[in-house]
């Protein structure tokens, strides 16, 4: 019998995934990671899918490195559930300010490479920061 193929990663999806991996607490493998995705999402994607997108094996890369080093070692656990609440939401949110660092980090070295090239074959910054056209939307009404 034939597998199916799973539906395209949408920039949603990619989201979600991204949003797990944020949140991510104790041991991480891809095939975790792939248990959790189709638990969210109800859609079965390989470990070859999910690390084709740079966004995500990146943010995978950078979880996996901060929980090796992670603050997990005997830190004392709050008994007031708000106070537990407001360190895991900070703790969440450090992992994501890294994660955007890191990717914007990526597109600025690629913009560098995308701005090189360019150069290089005569097309000048001037000409790429050259504003979109606008699409004329009455072009195609009937008079």
């Amino acid at each position: 019998m034939k597998k199916t193929r799973a539906p395209d990663l949408t920039t949603e999806r990619i989201q979600v995934v991204l949003e797990t991996l944020d949140g991510w607490k104790g041991k991480l493998t891809w095939d975790m990671l792939i248990t959790v995705v189709e638990k969210n999402l109800g859609i079965v994607y390989s470990r070859f899918t999910l690390s084709e997108y740079p966004e995500i094996a990146n943010a995978f890369s950078l979880k996996k490195d901060s929980l090796r080093g992670g603050r997990q070692g005997g830190a004392a656990v709050p008994r007031d559930d708000r106070v537990r609440a407001a360190l895991e939401q900070v703790d969440r949110l450090q992992v994501t300010v890294a994660r955007l660092k890191q990717e914007n980090m990526l597109l600025k070295e690629q913009f560098v490479t995308w701005a090189h090239n360019a150069e290089r074959k005569g097309v000048t910054i001037t000409m790429l920061n050259e504003p979109l056209l606008k699409p004329q939307r009455d072009r195609s009404k009937l008079k």
